[in-house]
């Protein structure tokens, strides 16, 4: 009897993660390409459907690949997997028919959901979220996506858009975000918003080591530098990421108060902070939350790194064929 086994797809703006992952969430195979999203819609999917084929025919024998699952960075409607918004991709990709042109390249039934609904989902079955049966995932990067599980099971909404968590309102007529709207989480604590906050300080000639770290160049400004420079202490860093938190855990509050979750997983790129972010979530959480015990609601950090968009993605494609939406 051959092994089951499942594509999926972790599509990104920069780079598009593919891997053939088991039914135990196990990557048998993995291939990393460019996306070059300027490009047409139709022309990165080729690329992806090119790549997906080549993975499967290069499993080993006794390994079946049954099915494919892609993970959109934006709102999608997942049972006809069409795009609605990718708010992050230069032409947004409404009305591409994603999972209809996937499922012509490759001959594989296609599910689409959510680039963080699949981390979720991921987290849920072989990560953080494994011994507990609902939680709220936020990812932090680029842009900021979250997932919900409920009943130990992921929940999506009527039209799979349930945990766009950056686009809480924080503040009432506040900055304008990519969605449309103003005061988006997302535009305060995404990793561009703690750059744009950097480099406002550097322009405003505020004493800070981000200056000499990137030896005066702003576009040599990262997430990543800011966070290595508030562990040295630096104030303006230290700043920047207190109040990301802040707003974090301000939403977070939202969040709870509707769903009563056991956990909190947080991931993405900005996560990787540290104590500092993850110590002002909190207290931006207890500050605001007041009709659930914070104190019972356990914190973790998303555990499956970078793997988990393409587990997440086979494993939604697994639970989808075995259910018999797709194939």
């Amino acid at each position: 009897m051959s092994e089951r086994a499942f594509l999926g797809v972790d599509l990104g703006g920069t780079n598009t993660k593919i891997a053939v992952v088991d039914e135990d969430g196990k990557v048998l195979q993995r291939s990393t390409i460019p996306t070059r999203a300027m490009r047409k819609a139709e022309e990165v999917i080729e690329d992806i459907a090119q790549e997906a084929v080549r993975l499967k025919e290069s499993v080993t024998a006794g390994v079946s690949v049954e099915a494919l699952g892609i993970g959109i960075p934006g709102l999608i409607d997942w049972k006809e997997g069409v795009g609605i918004l990718l708010p992050n991709f230069p032409n947004k990709w409404k009305g591409v028919p994603i999972k209809r042109l996937l499922e012509e390249r490759t001959s594989l039934p296609v599910a689409v959901i959510n680039d963080v609904r699949a981390i979720t989902l991921a987290e849920k079955r072989f990560g953080a979220g494994r011994e507990v049966t609902s939680m709220a995932m936020v990812a932090i990067g680029t842009g900021i996506g979250g997932g919900v599980v409920i009943n130990g099971e992921l929940y999506i909404g009527k039209d799979g858009s349930a945990g766009e968590f950056g686009h809480i309102t924080v503040e009432p007529q506040g900055v304008r975000c990519g969605c449309g709207n103003r005061g988006c989480l997302e535009a305060y604590a995404s990793g561009p918003a703690m750059v744009a906050s950097a480099l406002r300080a550097l322009v405003q000639q505020n004493d800070t080591l981000i200056r000499d770290m990137v030896e005066g160049d702003l576009n040599r400004v990262t997430p990543r530098v800011i966070a290595e420079a508030a562990g040295k202490g630096d104030e303006i860093a230290k700043e920047i990421i207190t109040r990301a938190g802040f707003y974090i855990g301000q939403a977070l509050s939202n969040i709870c108060v509707v769903v009563n979750p056991e956990m909190i997983v947080i991931g993405g790129g900005v996560a990787q902070a540290g104590d500092l972010l993850f110590e002002s979530i909190w207290r931006g959480l207890k500050e605001r939350l007041f009709m659930a015990p914070v104190d019972t609601i356990k914190f973790s950090p998303a555990l499956l790194g970078m793997d988990a968009g393409v587990v997440g993605t086979a494993t939604w494609a697994k639970e989808q064929w075995t259910k018999g939406v797709i194939g």
